[in-house]
């Protein structure tokens, strides 16, 4: 059997123009209804902007409110963890994804923050 090889670009877009049916679809059940998506940020870092913007362009693109939520780079394991809190029990916020590496100068359990978030929401999973 021959390999297939697949574009990722073009695979991409079908996913993306999937989705954006889907979005579609709930919008049409729900009037006013919009999925909403946060994605947390510690810090900084140039990568994670990047990886971040792109999200934030995928998310427009198939028509759901996404919100880059940023804390400083002194932010402590106990603001992080409000802040998911705040956000797992936002009901316009319907995904979560938490941007890792976390990019603090004070010490973060990562595997603490990732599990305080709602199964519900956790995009990664």
């Amino acid at each position: 059997m021959a390999a297939t090889v697949l574009s990722g670009k073009d695979l991409a877009a079908q996913v993306r123009e999937r989705l954006k049916n889907e979005v579609i679809q709930m919008k049409e059940q729900a009037p006013g209804f919009r999925p909403g998506l946060a994605i947390l940020q510690v810090g900084d870092r140039d990568d994670s902007n990047l990886y971040i913007s792109m999200k934030l362009k995928a998310a427009a693109e198939i028509g759901m409110n996404a919100n880059h939520v940023k804390l400083p780079k002194t932010a402590t394991e106990d603001e992080v963890l409000r802040k998911i809190t705040h956000i797992n029990e936002d009901p316009n916020v319907h995904g979560l994804i938490v941007q890792l590496p976390l990019d603090s100068i004070n010490p973060i359990d990562v595997e603490k923050v990732t599990n305080a978030v709602s199964p519900e929401k956790d995009v990664d999973g």
